[in-house]
C-alpha cells in the first residue's frame, strides 16, 4: 500500500488529478444524497465532469459516457428536486417503486445493454458487456434519484459492486492502476447505499405516517 501511494505521488499528473477531483466531490456527495440534500446534484457535476476527462482519455468510452449522461441527469435533478412535491419539511417526497415502474425499468435496462453493448463491441473493448451491464444500471439508477425514488439505491449497490471488480481486473491484467483510487470511492458508495436504504427507509415510514394522519 506505501508502495502504491509512493508511485502514485511519483507519477501525479493532470488525469490523475482529474480523479481525485472526482473521488473528493464524490465523498460529498455520498453525504448529500444520504441526507437528501440538494447540493448533491451540484458536486455530482463536478465530480462526472473531472472523471469524464479521465475516462475519455483512457478510452473507457461507456464510463465517459454515463459521466455526461451524469452531468445533464444532475441538471435535471436540480429542476425536479425544486419543483417536486414537498413534505411539511421542505423537502421533496420519498417515492417507492411500484409494479408499473418496475417493468418500465426492466426494460429500459434491458435495452440499454443491448445498444450499448453493441456500441462498445464495435471499440474492440474486452470488457464490453460487464461496461454495458454497469453503465446502464448506473443510468437507470441516476434516473430514479431524480424522482426520489428508494429503490434507486438497490441499483448503485449492484453497478458499484461490478465497477470495482473491473477495475482490479483492468489494474491486475493490463498494469494500469490509474483508477484505483475510485476503488475506494466506489466501495465506500456501496457503504453509503447500506446507510441511505435504512435512513430513507425510516423517513419514507414517517412520511407516510404523517399524510395517514392528515387525511384522517
Amino acid at each position: 500500500m506505501i508502495e502504491f501511494i509512493q508511485d502514485y505521488i511519483a507519477t501525479f499528473d493532470f488525469l490523475k488529478a482529474c480523479v481525485l477531483v472526482g473521488t473528493l466531490a464524490g465523498f460529498v456527495v455520498m453525504w448529500f444524497q444520504v441526507t437528501e440534500h440538494i447540493a448533491l446534484w451540484y458536486f455530482n457535476i463536478i465530480s462526472a465532469g473531472a472523471l469524464a476527462i479521465n475516462f475519455f482519455a483512457t478510452e473507457i468510452y461507456a464510463y465517459a459516457a454515463f459521466q455526461i449522461y451524469y452531468i445533464v441527469t444532475s441538471a435535471y435533478g436540480i429542476y425536479s428536486w425544486t419543483k417536486g412535491k414537498k413534505t411539511d419539511d421542505g423537502e421533496m417526497k420519498i417515492q417507492r417503486m411500484r409494479g408499473q415502474w418496475w417493468l418500465m425499468t426492466a426494460v429500459a435496462m434491458a435495452v440499454l445493454i443491448v445498444v450499448m453493448y453493441f456500441i462498445l463491441s464495435k471499440t474492440g473493448s474486452e470488457i464490453a458487456l460487464i461496461d454495458a451491464i454497469i453503465t446502464s444500471a448506473s443510468v437507470v439508477a441516476t434516473f430514479l434519484l431524480t424522482k426520489k425514488i428508494l429503490e434507486y439505491w438497490y441499483f448503485w449497490i449492484f453497478a458499484d459492486s461490478l465497477y470495482i471488480l473491473t477495475v482490479l481486473y483492468l489494474g491486475d491484467t493490463t498494469g494500469d492502476k490509474t483508477l484505483y483510487p475510485t476503488v475506494i470511492l466506489y466501495f465506500c458508495y456501496i457503504v453509503t447505499a447500506v446507510i441511505g436504504i435504512v435512513v430513507w427507509r425510516k423517513k419514507y415510514k414517517k412520511q407516510i405516517a404523517l399524510e395517514t394522519n392528515e387525511n384522517e
